[in-house]
């Protein structure tokens, strides 16, 4: 059990450790499946964002979170304009379009797609 949760954690592959932290079931059995998800997290700076600015290369921050949108750019309805935040925080032009009652529900179901992490 502790070889795949080392596996799981990528302990071994990239030396990285796991949260320690676990939780018992009422059954007894230790479930750490939420040690695992919280040492996959990764955590960027706004410094790092920007490093991811142009659209061969775009990065950008919403609502405290990351996504490497790149790939994305050529599908944007509003075609170029989605360049305009590649690395920075483009919570405020998210939220800004459509008169300010910002992107639609299906904008934001994709977000998921492109999730890479957290900004610190």
């Amino acid at each position: 059990m502790k070889f795949l949760y080392a596996l799981a954690c990528g302990a071994i592959i990239l030396g990285a450790g796991c949260n320690s932290s676990s939780t018992t079931t009422p059954s007894g059995s230790v479930n750490q499946s939420q040690s695992v998800a919280q040492a996959g997290t990764k955590t960027y700076s706004l410094s790092d964002v920007a490093k991811h600015n142009s659209a061969n290369d775009c990065w950008m921050a919403i609502d405290g979170k990351v996504y490497d949108v790149t790939s994305y750019i050529p599908n944007h309805p509003g075609g170029e304009q989605m360049v305009q935040g590649c690395g920075t925080d483009a919570t405020a032009m998210f939220d800004s379009i459509k008169g300010g009652r910002g992107h639609s529900d299906y904008a934001k179901s994709l977000h998921s797609d492109y999730y890479i992490g957290d900004l610190k």
